[in-house]
């Protein structure tokens, strides 16, 4: 019994010694613990530089001028545009289709006009050989019938044989008889004026009308373009060709109105944005523009943001370049 008790403690023995080896062993693996050095506190009046991107101060937005689908745009950040100048267009089904069918309906609003008009001038024509015949025909109808009552007083008188009256007679009432046809005629012709110039006056109406619409759907159509509002210069694009856009789903193309008024926008430690106060000086350098830099001062302090505004004298310097800003601590 004795032999077994020296046999367990024996165990015990070599695995405590084989667990505090372990130990020791792990904790020379283990790396050493982190040394925490604060950071130095910068005195008052130490000046700083911060990096920042520029912003234009002045800036439009122009949004769609329809609903529809984004087409090609003609501009890209950087570009310069000036007031008038299309940016791109706004591709819409419906409104193509109403001035297709717009200028299709001019077409044959068009069409119905020159017909009522060729046919106001075939009648105006008709009316005129009618006229012509009609005053001839009246002519050779006195004549005739001047012929016939002295023919028919001499018959009376017994002075002529009764047949050559009877020829006298037959002629005169064939020549009114052609006169009260080509009278007819005649007021055939006139009347056939009047009805043509009723339509014609009609057809240019409803081409007038028609080709209201269609001005009206081509300038519909025309508002399909973006068109830049001012002189500038494009900072930002929202929009891919291709992309389904709305009156009111916002800014398609970002324009700066003025390049001389610019601000600086750093993203700064917030240990060192509590430390600047707004209103207080700053220089702004860039390497476009060397020297000490640009007067400058600060704008606002707001969640770790920096905003800088300071005047540009030239135009090299443009949104979206760095530049770096010097200021002073408080």
């Amino acid at each position: 019994m004795r032999g077994k008790w020296l046999l367990f403690g024996g165990i015990a023995f070599f695995l405590a010694v084989g667990a505090g080896a372990f130990y020791w062993w792990m904790k020379q693996l283990a790396p050493p613990a982190a040394v925490q050095v604060k950071a130095p506190i910068l005195p008052p009046g130490t000046e700083v530089r911060l990096d920042g991107t520029i912003q234009a101060v002045n800036m439009l937005q122009v949004t769609a001028p329809i609903d529809g689908i984004a087409e090609e745009f003609a501009v890209k950040p950087g570009d310069e545009v000036f007031e008038g100048q299309v940016l791109g267009r706004i591709a819409n089904e419906s409104l193509l289709d109403n001035e297709r069918e717009s200028a299709l309906e001019t077409d044959r609003a068009q069409t119905k006009l020159n017909t009522a008009e060729s046919e106001l001038i075939a009648a105006r024509l008709e009316d005129s050989r009618a006229s012509a015949d009609a005053a001839r025909i009246r002519s050779e109808l006195q004549r005739a019938e001047r012929a016939y009552q002295r023919q028919a007083q001499l018959v009376k008188e017994g002075a002529i044989p009764r047949n050559a009256y009877q020829k006298v007679e037959q002629d005169y009432l064939s020549v009114k008889s052609e006169a009260e046809t080509l009278v007819s005629l005649a007021e055939a012709a006139r009347q056939r004026i009047q009805r043509s110039g009723t339509d014609v006056e009609m057809a240019r109406k409803a081409l007038a009308e028609k080709e209201q619409a269609h001005d009206a759907a081509k300038a519909e159509l025309a508002s399909a373009s973006v068109v830049s509002p001012i002189d500038g210069l494009v900072i930002a694009m929202h929009k891919n060709a291709g992309d389904a856009v709305t009156k009111s789903s916002g800014s398609l193309i970002d324009i700066a109105s003025d390049l001389s008024q610019l601000e600086l926008v750093i993203e700064a430690n917030p240990a060192i944005a509590a430390r600047v106060a707004a209103g207080e000086p700053a220089l702004v350098q860039t390497p476009e523009l060397p020297g000490d830099g640009l007067k400058a001062t600060v704008k606002s302090v707001e969640n770790g943001k920096v905003v800088i505004e300071f005047s540009s004298p030239s135009p090299l310097i443009r949104p979206g370049m760095t530049a770096v800003a010097r200021l002073k601590l408080k």
